[in-house]
């Protein structure tokens, strides 16, 4: 299972986890990445986004951990073999690498 900051980020791990584990064979692997955690800002996390000038803005839930956490999160739900790492922004304009997430069944 594959997520490209997609649903892993945007779902409670504590229901999204046991559902991937649950479905996926025996040395079957969950990959995602996300953008890091900002510091000081871990767990479920608020993002607000503006729509028209009559309407409330959009609120969009995600879940950001350091890496170390996602790791306990993921042996918790039965995973091994488990790695997290923040990639490096490459050279220029970026400043926010990317945190890159693996996992076994």
């Amino acid at each position: 299972m594959y997520s490209v900051y997609g649903a892993v980020w945007f779902t409670d791990p504590a229901r999204l986890l046991p559902a991937i584990r649950e479905r996926l064979r025996p040395g079957g692997r969950l990959v995602f990445s996300q953008r890091p955690p900002v510091e000081g800002c871990y767990g479920c996390q608020a993002s607000y986004i503006p729509r028209g000038a009559d309407e409330d803005p959009l609120v969009v839930k995600r879940w950001d951990y350091e890496p170390d956490a996602w790791e306990r999160l993921l042996k918790e739900h039965g995973f091994s073999d488990v790695s997290a790492d923040v990639l490096a922004a490459p050279p220029g304009n970026r400043k926010t690498g990317t945190l890159i997430v693996r996992a076994r069944a």
